[in-house]
C-alpha cells in the first residue's frame, strides 16, 4: 500500500539524520521489519488465536498455555511469518523497485506489527513524494505491487491446498474464514476437494502457507478496489483521470450497500479511513500522459482482483 507524504521535499534519498521526520528513517522501517517479524512469528505460534492465548493464560494464572504453544507449534510460526512477509515483502517492493526507476522519492516499506490480531501484523505502507509522477507513472507504481505480491501468494496458496497440515496444537472456537473466489478455484483446479467453499473453514483446520495466501490475496484485494489512493484508485486514476472520482464515489456507495445487506461490517474501518483520506484521487504531475492500450487492457482487468481476491464474508465466529 503507498501513502503520499509532502514533507518528503528536502530529502533526496531519505536519510538517518537526526532532524528527519522518524517515519522516513531507514533504522525506523528496519526496527518495525523486526518487530513484525516477531509479531507474526507469535501470531502462527498461537494458531492464530493470540488473544485467546493470553486469555487463557490469564485465566490459569500460569504460563502453561504459552509454553506448550512455543513447543508446538514454533516451527508452525517460523513458515506462517516467512510465507506471509514474503508476499508482503514482494507488494511493497513491487512499488518501491518502480518509484526507483522513475525517480520518484519515498521510504523505504513500514510494517505495522499488531501482536493482538489472528495474523500479527495490519500490513505496510510506503511514503512517497506525490508531486514527481505523472498519471502513466501512477499507474504503473500502483499496479506493481498487487501483481508482484501475487505472483507469491498464488504459489503458497497452491503449497496449502496440497501439502499443508493443520498445526499440531489449534485453538478451540476458532473463527470462520470465508475463502475467496481465487482459493475456490485453484482447489477445483489442483483436484484436491479439500473442506475449502463458499462457507469457508476453520481457522483450527488451516495452514501456515493457506493462512498466509489468505491473507495476502485478503490485502491484494483490498488495495485493489478503486479508492483514493490505494493501489486501485492509482490504478482508476491511471485510467480514467479526474473522471477516477465518479467511480470511486460508485464503488463506496456498492460497498456499504453490500455490507447493510450482508451484515457484515469488516470493511467499515477501512471506509472511514478512506473518507478521511480523501475518496477522489489527487491530480498528478501531468494528468494527460496516455497509457496507451497494453496498460488500458492490463489496467481493466486488474480492477477484478476485488472480486477474485476478497471473501463476501471474511469472518464468522
Amino acid at each position: 500500500m503507498r501513502s503520499s507524504y509532502d514533507s518528503l521535499d528536502d530529502l533526496d534519498d531519505v536519510s538517518d539524520h537526526p532532524r528527519a521526520p522518524l517515519l522516513t528513517r531507514p533504522s525506523f522501517a528496519v526496527i518495525m521489519f523486526v518487530v513484525t517479524v516477531l509479531s507474526t512469528t507469535w501470531a502462527g505460534v498461537t494458531a492464530w488465536a493470540p488473544e485467546m492465548v493470553l486469555f487463557r493464560t490469564w485465566e490459569s494464572g500460569t504460563a502453561h498455555v504459552i509454553r506448550r504453544c512455543l513447543l508446538d507449534n514454533w516451527l508452525n510460526g517460523l513458515q506462517f511469518s516467512g510465507a506471509l512477509l514474503a508476499i508482503l515483502l514482494m507488494h511493497e517492493f513491487g512499488h518501491y523497485c518502480v518509484m526507483r526507476l522513475y525517480g520518484v522519492r519515498s521510504t523505504l516499506p513500514i510494517f505495522i506489527p499488531f501482536p493482538f490480531n489472528p495474523f500479527g501484523t495490519c500490513g505496510a505502507i510506503i511514503l512517497m513524494d506525490p508531486s514527481q509522477a505523472n498519471r502513466k507513472q501512477i499507474f504503473d507504481i500502483g499496479l506493481a505491487g498487487p501483481l508482484a505480491g501475487l505472483a507469491v501468494a498464488i504459489p503458497f496458496a497452491m503449497l496449502g491446498i496440497v501439502a499443508g497440515e493443520p498445526p499440531p496444537f489449534s485453538q478451540p472456537q476458532s473463527l470462520q474464514l470465508g475463502q475467496p473466489l481465487l482459493i475456490s478455484m485453484l482447489d477445483q483446479w489442483l483436484g484436491k476437494g479439500t473442506a475449502i467453499n463458499s462457507s469457508g473453514i476453520s481457522v483450527s483446520l488451516s495452514n501456515p502457507w493457506s493462512m498466509a495466501a489468505w491473507i495476502g490475496l485478503l490485502i491484494t484485494g483490498v488495495n485493489m478496489t478503486p479508492l483514493s489512493q490505494l493501489d486501485g484508485g492509482h490504478v482508476a486514476f491511471g485510467l480514467l483521470g479526474q473522471k477516477s472520482a465518479i467511480l470511486a464515489k460508485f464503488t463506496f456507495g456498492m460497498i456499504i450497500a453490500f455490507m447493510i445487506s450482508m451484515q457484515s461490517f469488516f470493511f467499515a474501518p477501512m471506509l472511514v479511513l478512506i473518507l478521511i483520506i480523501g475518496l477522489s484521487h489527487p491530480p498528478s504531475s501531468d494528468d494527460s500522459e496516455p497509457l496507451g492500450p497494453l496498460r488500458v487492457v492490463i489496467g481493466i482487468a486488474s480492477l477484478s482482483l476485488p472480486i477474485l481476491c476478497i471473501p463476501a464474508i471474511p469472518f464468522a465466529p
